[in-house]
């Protein structure tokens, strides 16, 4: 067997092969196809179509149903042994619809009608490529994601986040003071840390100091040290965090919020490197890089008298701001999927994904919280989560509340064309029973059928 060649799934245009037994058809494929500068070959027989699988790759291969030797259900389930990415169409003729509903069932991608509508047949094909370049893509993403898990790096691919990054590789093997501008849960404090993790000082100690949380004398205390006996509850000397932090980083989160005179204390360390602890005359000396962080806007608070003006020019030395999750919502699958990695392995749950209508919910989601906030949904949704992918009924409510209909039969279903009515009855009675939340009584009365039938129903389907 030849060795199929890995690279042309970066071509622009799919590989097709073209499978009937009806010669002038398979011509009339091949000759259409081929005017479009579509990659496109041809073969009258399933087992030449498999000679040729086992010789080339192809990405999309469409086959008549009803063939000699080897039909197309055949066809496709040795397809699948040979290459499960595959993507099967298969025509089929009146007399053949419940094959090619059989065939779907076995993993065909679709079925079309006999005779093939060429125009028809050719807008299935791109929708197929479209798909399946998505799908590659989105695994780059995950072995992307999978790096930033284990390296706990910033998680994000948009244009404004790719360019935080390339800032961020820039300054940080300088010693340059940086302040980090942006909104709660957006991930100040993530950026600290890779700022830090990839300086000169990474093997020195990265101290952060959340200065919101702190009254002033207790602020203070934090960040030089004091004294044995310096005020009440002192017993013993005890450094600050600039002293902890000698050699390395000391990340200040809301700067914002220190008081006239811990700013003034603040600026004389920036500018000499010296201190002197609560209660203390011996002047310490040390060598720290400051990052800074805030929510506020500190030229407006320099305005109104709130913070120092030539403190602020000397912590912003580089200012980086990070857009909230709204502004990058193309973001929100990968973040997503990140937290849904982590707290399984950390619940030691299966879950594999988000159902498609629970990432769209997601991105359609403000998260005011940002990317806090989508963490803790993503956890909750992990704990609750009893299946192997999270649906929006794992969702908060916030997020979920359009989807639930009043009991008006306002609201749509689509059930794909030949289903079986025992498959379709499965799906109609499951939607009824999300969209009421669960509650088998309201579902019962929504579908004129008694609770015990449902439960009976669902008994047998083992859900």
């Amino acid at each position: 067997m030849h060795t199929k060649n890995a690279g042309h799934n970066l071509m622009e245009k799919p590989r097709i092969l073209m499978v009937d037994d009806d010669k002038n058809t398979l011509q009339g494929y091949l000759k259409a196809l081929s005017q479009d500068e579509f990659l496109v070959e041809g073969a009258s027989t399933g087992f030449e179509a498999l000679k040729k699988i086992d010789q080339k790759s192809f990405d999309i291969v469409v086959s008549d149903i009803r063939m000699p030797q080897l039909d197309g259900i055949t066809l496709l389930k040795e397809l699948q042994k040979r290459d499960a990415d595959i993507a099967v169409v298969l025509a089929t003729a009146y007399g053949t619809i419940d094959s090619a509903v059989e065939a779907m069932k076995l993993g065909a991608e679709t079925y079309l009608s006999k005779p093939v509508n060429i125009e028809e047949l050719e807008i299935l094909i791109k929708k197929i490529w479209e798909k399946k370049q998505d799908h590659r893509q989105n695994l780059e993403l995950k072995d992307i994601l999978k790096e930033s898990y284990k390296s706990s790096t910033i998680i994000g691919t948009t244009p404004v986040m790719q360019t935080l990054l390339k800032t961020v590789e820039h300054i940080a093997p300088t010693d340059a003071s940086v302040l980090i501008q942006g909104e709660t849960g957006t991930g100040k404090e993530l950026f600290a840390s890779l700022i830090h993790n990839n300086s000169d000082r990474a093997e020195k100690p990265l101290v952060v100091l959340h200065c919101a949380a702190l009254a002033e004398g207790v602020l203070e205390s934090e960040l030089f040290g004091h004294e044995k006996g310096a005020f009440t509850g002192a017993i013993r000397e005890k450094p600050g965090r600039f002293t902890l932090a000698h050699g390395g980083t000391l990340f200040l989160d809301e700067v914002g919020e220190m008081s006239n005179s811990t700013q003034v204390k603040l600026l004389r360390v920036i500018d000499t490197g010296e201190f002197e602890r609560v209660g203390g005359e011996k002047t310490c000396r040390v060598n720290v890089r400051i990052i800074a962080a805030t929510n506020k806007d500190l030229e407006a608070e320099v305005r109104k008298g709130n913070f120092r003006e030539d403190l602020l020019y000397r912590i912003n030395v580089i200012v980086l701001y990070i857009p909230p999750l709204r502004e990058r919502k193309s973001d929100i699958p990968l973040l997503a999927d990140y937290f849904l990695m982590k707290y399984s392995e950390k619940n030691r749950k299966p879950i594999k994904s988000f159902t498609p209508r629970a990432v769209e919910l997601m991105q359609e989601c403000d998260w005011p919280g940002n990317v806090r906030e989508l963490e803790n949904v993503v956890e909750r949704a992990v704990i609750l989560c009893k299946d192997k992918a999270i649906s929006p009924a794992l969702l908060p409510l916030y997020m979920t509340k359009n989807e639930h209909s009043e009991a008006d039969g306002s609201a749509e279903l689509s059930i794909p064309f030949g289903v079986p009515m025992k498959d379709a009855e499965k799906i109609i009675i499951q939607e009824t029973l999300r969209r009421a939340k669960g509650n088998r009584t309201e579902a019962a009365k929504l579908l004129g059928m008694s609770v015990r039938k449902i439960e009976y129903l669902l008994k047998k389907w083992k859900v």
